[in-house]
């Protein structure tokens, strides 16, 4: 997808967030989970998502890459947490990866 092709997709998590339509399903923030066909469009996502969702505090982002899904599976270590995104816009930092599964986990004991 081009910058201008994400930033509508994530203007429209935006609106569905801010909206809170989400509460009637369930009373927990949703998670945003993205894979990218490779990592240049990941840190790009990342980027356009950063500027799309800053007031969505307490938004949980987690980004991987297709050759990553592929090569070792959902369950690995491929995941790529995106905290803060009100607070570091226009800042992507190296993507640090980690369990999905447990980081999500992790979120929801505290």
């Amino acid at each position: 997808m081009n910058v201008r092709d994400l930033a509508v997709k994530f203007s429209s998590y935006a609106h569905y967030l801010s909206s809170r339509e989400w509460v009637r399903e369930c009373s927990l923030l949703p998670v945003l989970v993205c894979v990218a066909p490779d990592i240049a469009q990941e840190r790009r996502m990342v980027r356009v998502a950063q500027t799309r969702l800053t007031h969505t505090p307490g938004l949980m982002l987690f980004t991987t890459s297709e050759e990553l899904v592929n090569e070792y599976g959902t369950r690995a270590g491929i995941w790529s947490k995106q905290i803060s995104l009100h607070s570091h816009a226009g800042q992507v930092h190296g993507l640090r990866r980690q369990s999905l599964f447990g980081m999500i986990s992790e979120k929801m004991a505290t």
